[in-house]
């Protein structure tokens, strides 16, 4: 089984998992769903997967298929936010109509080739879970028995990965990987001995060669450009387009909002730490209370804590509303194409949580990329 292996997806889930742990809850893609109810759904990543430059060159795209992908996910890129924390199949009824708009489009502009071979990275992208998924039982004849016992290798799998989570501030990056490769390693082998020589077969026919993840640069859409700005303090205006090239950090916060001030620290730390360098760290006040649409009394707090990073005030809800925010205080980090890449909800290191650590290494890792082809 040469091509059914635990390291594609391995590197995958390392890729996405920080954006699971920020805010994704993972939804079911079209045919796939979970054998019991404590299987959690199961992620559909074609979207994520279409937008990156190393899966467009695995496809073979055009140029003239490139714009067309570009232009439709630009047009799209609204509903992409919007639906991030859920993807496509865990939208609201009224986000259906358009997301089957945009698949059936999609669809149009890849040859079956490509499609077949985009199918084969969402499985390897979707792991061994994808096993349980209807279609691929029914390709593979797996039979209920089967079916339970890949249920329960899938939710020891689950228990080990959870525990590796809560772990995870105390790994590097690569130990994380490795022993996230190692539980992946250990299900397989669970895995080959319930499946026979055929179903294991063909199963690898399904998935393809197998596709090096660690390039992919997961990101549902671009960042939403600064708009009805009604004051900006500690600098002059400022736009995304201008920090393209740059490492971007916007938060939403309000500055009597107390969870917002816990965070005060590490952003303070990040603008100190990264002087210098290209990377921005831009505040978003969105007032949650009337005293705070007081912008004397804002440059005031922002004086008395330190907060020298440019600020955007945003009493109409503009910039709230276009990133379809709904908690003081969010954090999400861009990267130098203009693409939303991670993003966490309410206060870093609640509860001694830590994730104050686990955005400084995303930062990092942005700032080491290279710029890439264009964001779209």
């Amino acid at each position: 089984m040469s091509r059914f292996s635990a390291r594609t997806f391995a590197q995958f889930l390392c890729l996405i998992a920080p954006i699971c742990i920020g805010g994704i809850r993972p939804a079911y893609a079209d045919d796939a769903t979970p054998p019991a109810e404590a299987t959690p759904p199961l992620a559909d990543p074609s979207l994520l997967l279409v937008r990156d430059a190393a899966v467009r060159d695995e496809l073979k795209l055009s140029p003239a298929q490139r714009e067309q992908l570009d232009a439709l996910l630009l047009a799209n890129n609204r509903l992409l936010i919007a639906i991030r924390d859920v993807g496509p199949n865990g939208a609201d009824e009224t986000a259906q109509s358009a997301i089957a708009e945009l698949r059936a489009e999609l669809k149009k502009i890849f040859t079956p080739q490509q499609k077949l071979r985009l199918q084969g990275l969402i499985l390897q992208a979707q792991g061994y879970d994808a096993l349980l998924r209807k279609d691929i039982i029914a390709r593979l004849k797996i039979t209920p028995d089967q079916q339970a016992k890949l249920a329960a290798i899938a939710a020891d799998a689950r228990a080990s990965m959870q525990s590796l989570n809560q772990s995870r501030t105390s790994l590097s990056p690569d130990e994380l990987k490795q022993q996230l490769a190692q539980i992946q390693t250990d299900r397989l082998q669970k895995i080959v001995a319930e499946l026979d020589d055929e179903q294991e077969s063909l199963y690898g026919k399904l998935l393809g060669e197998a596709f090096d993840f660690s390039m992919v640069r997961a990101s549902p859409g671009r960042a939403p450009e600064f708009t009805a700005i009604d004051e900006w303090i500690n600098s002059e205006p400022v736009t995304i387009e201008s920090l393209r090239g740059k490492v971007v950090v916007v938060h939403f916060f309000a500055f009597g909002c107390i969870n917002c001030i816990h965070n005060y620290p590490w952003y303070k730390q990040w603008h100190d730490a990264y002087q210098g360098q290209d990377v921005a760290i831009i505040g978003i006040h969105t007032p949650e209370t009337e005293t705070e649409t007081d912008n004397d009394l804002l440059r005031a707090s922002l004086e008395k804590n330190g907060l020298k990073f440019p600020v955007a005030v945003d009493k109409q809800k503009a910039m709230w509303k276009a990133w379809y925010n709904n908690m003081w205080p969010s954090v999400y980090i861009i990267d130098k194409q203009g693409r939303l890449r991670y993003w966490w909800y309410g206060e870093l290191d609640w509860e001694g949580a830590g994730n104050q650590q686990v955005a400084r290494q995303q930062i990092d890792q942005l700032l080491a990329e290279e710029d890439g082809e264009k964001a779209k």
